[in-house]
């Protein structure tokens, strides 16, 4: 898996006092005319925003309040400002949304031309996080314009690269290169350019998605170089990584292992856990495409270690964050019981006497209520008590149980995400016009996967279904593609039926299984050798078929009764190869048994191979990308309400 960091520029109101101190702060406002004071009140809640935000939220206030009273429109504007970033700082972000609106409707009605570029910058940001990507942009461009217009090409750099972030979050990737480049050109026209923030790494990523390696290692030098002028060590490795991911996917393995193993050693300096854990991840898969499986669970070992000190860290800041918030959260609940206290106090006297009258009314009941009360308070009291501990308890439990889900959760996602960068292959975009696999797991992880492997004068092709699916299943697939990698792409064999043999004994010889060990584990494989110079598909199968079109006409070859990861049987029963020369238009197909095995429809049966076969006739007149979408379309209407059975596969290719 490939994991790249960008970078979005976060901006909110500031109106700089050099390097004030909080006692300097407090003195000079004690002494200030109040306009002054609306500035210093506001420049102290910047002193506390990172650390005390409850007592940020309090000076701030006192500064809206103050400017409210004597007309100060540009500090009020400040102060919504001040406390928006609060609320979107702890994750209110339509709070924020409304604080900065009301600094924004000020700021327009005065023409504050410059903070009204802070502001729309500000309300983008929040729009990102939400994922609100047009209304984010719509705000971005405004800042944007804004900070073109008052010469403020530092900022301008900065919006620039948020609005191509929010095209890259989009899956946008050239509008987002666009705008990438844009803000490097501005970067280069500053004179003075040491504080802005340069895209190198964010162009290199686009570049990467692209599949232009070339283009992408280019600016990731750069990167590389800018940092070490910059002696930013976290920044360098981070570049290093880039580097070495460009590597990997080259398959240049040893150069990639020598950029991370450089990032590594920079990154234990900084004792960055969250970079240190990604460049882990990176070297145990280039190991497993090395066939080097030890070293590969060696480094996932560090990388689960790693994370677990991350989340050690985090959960601590997260407590504090939490503490944060709550004392932010009940300052501003005080503030909002003085505004009522006033609101009360009005309605106390009138109620006063309506509860003198109601006393003398019920001292005369309470005489012979009283002892039954008593009883049934202590009563009362006692379940309270009870129930309470009770709560307490299952909160516990809940909590306990929470943990261990996220533990296992985490775990198999990160599973999840080393299966899927097992299965990227390169293939050419014109191969990738004349093909699809649609690819739908049960569980987080499969216990299906695809195998593609592109030679000189032809490529080779599988659907494999292992025993399972989750967990269990996802094991059997890392077994499954270690051996093909080392069966075809190092030991170089090419015929299926051999394929299959090899593969047949790498899997038992992994799992250790002897004759009457009564152990399930196995792979059922469709496997296809597709010969462009013979103009022939080779097929073996073990216990799957291959379904194919040729010139329009349906066929069938049946896969050899035999699971891998069986002891060959007492007849010698070896994998079959069959030979189907091929034409133009031709299309093959390779399944595992989950989409015909699928419940559903109104009488909750299985869709079945029967049904699968007609379905496959009747899309042959569509392209082959819509014939992935039919057969998604239908899979999906057929299972409606069900559980979905078992992990589904289907490969389609046109010849």
């Amino acid at each position: 898996m490939t994991i790249f960091l960008s970078a979005i520029l976060f901006l909110f109101i500031q109106f700089p006092v050099v390097n004030p101190t909080i006692d300097s702060l407090q003195q000079r406002s004690e002494q200030a005319s109040d306009k002054e004071k609306v500035i210093l009140l506001n420049e102290l809640y910047k002193q506390y925003l990172n650390n005390d935000p409850a007592k940020a939220l309090e000076y701030t206030r006192n500064a809206l309040e103050l400017a409210g009273e004597i007309g100060d429109q540009s500090g009020m504007a400040s102060s919504y400002n001040n406390i928006g970033v609060l609320h979107k700082n702890k994750g209110d972000l339509d709070g924020a949304l409304e604080h900065y609106f009301k600094a924004l409707q000020i700021q327009e009605k005065n023409k504050f031309t410059d903070a009204i570029a802070y502001t729309y910058s500000n309300i983008g940001t929040v729009y990102s996080l939400k994922g609100e990507y047009s209304k984010a942009l719509e705000n971005f461009n405004k800042a944007n314009d804004q900070f073109v217009s008052i010469g403020h090409t530092l900022r301008a750099i900065g919006t620039t690269n948020n609005i191509g972030n929010v095209y890259e979050a989009q899956g946008q990737y050239d509008e987002a290169l666009k705008y990438y480049l844009r803000s490097l050109e501005l970067y280069e026209e500053l004179e003075d350019n040491s504080q802005a923030f340069v895209p190198f790494n964010n162009i290199g990523n686009i570049f990467f998605s692209k599949g232009k390696y070339d283009a992408a290692m280019a600016y990731y030098e750069s990167a590389l170089d800018l940092e070490r002028i910059n002696n930013d060590l976290n920044g360098q490795a981070n570049a290093l990584h880039n580097i070495g991911t460009i590597h990997k996917v080259r398959g240049s393995f040893q150069a990639a292992l020598d950029r991370f193993n450089e990032a590594v050693s920079l990154v234990q300096e900084t004792d960055n856990k969250r970079l240190l854990a990604i460049i882990y991840q990176s070297i145990a898969e280039t190991y497993f495409s090395m066939g080097d499986t030890f070293m590969a669970y060696s480094f996932l070992r560090l990388n689960n270690l790693a994370k677990d000190s991350l989340y050690n860290q985090e959960s601590s800041r997260r407590i504090a964050e939490l503490e944060n918030a709550y004392e932010l959260e009940k300052k501003e609940n005080e503030i909002r019981a003085l505004k009522m206290e006033a609101q009360l106090q009005s309605l106390r006297i009138k109620n006063d006497n309506i509860i003198m009258l109601a006393g003398v009314i019920i001292s005369l009941l309470g005489g012979g209520l009283t002892l039954v009360t008593l009883k049934r308070y202590k009563q009362i009291r006692r379940n309270k008590y009870l129930l309470e501990r009770q709560n307490v308890a299952l909160e516990q439990q809940k909590l306990i149980i929470q943990d261990k889900n996220q533990s296992i959760t985490e775990s198999i996602d990160y599973a999840k995400s080393v299966q899927r960068s097992l299965l990227q292959f390169q293939v050419t975009p014109e191969k990738l016009s004349r093909s699809f696999v649609y690819f739908k797991p049960k569980d987080i992880v499969s216990g299906d996967f695809f195998w593609y492997a592109e030679k000189d004068d032809f490529d080779i092709v599988a659907a494999v279904d292992c025993t399972g699916h989750g967990v269990a299943g996802a094991f059997m697939t890392v077994i499954g593609i270690s051996s093909l990698e080392q069966i075809i792409n190092r030991e170089k064999i090419y015929e299926p039926a051999q394929i299959l043999e090899r593969l047949n004994t790498e899997v038992r010889n992994v799992l250790k299984l002897r004759a009457n060990s009564g152990t399930d584990h196995g792979m059922d494989v469709a496997l296809c050798k597709v010969d462009f110079k013979k103009e022939e598909v080779i097929f073996a199968g073990a216990n799957r078929p291959l379904y194919y079109f040729r010139q329009g006409v349906f066929d069938e070859v049946k896969g050899t009764k035999r699971t891998i990861g069986e002891e060959l049987f007492a007849t010698g029963t070896a994998f079959e190869e069959h030979h189907i020369p091929f034409g133009a238009a031709d299309t093959f197909y390779l399944t595992s048994d989950g989409f015909a095995d699928q419940f559903g429809g109104e009488k909750g049966k299985k869709y079945m191979v029967a049904r699968l076969k007609q379905l496959l006739k009747e899309i042959q007149s569509l392209s082959i990308q819509e014939q992935k979408q039919t057969l998604s379309q239908t899979i999906v209407k057929w299972q409606g309400n069900e559980e979905q059975t078992d992990d589904i596969l289907v490969i389609g290719f046109k010849l």
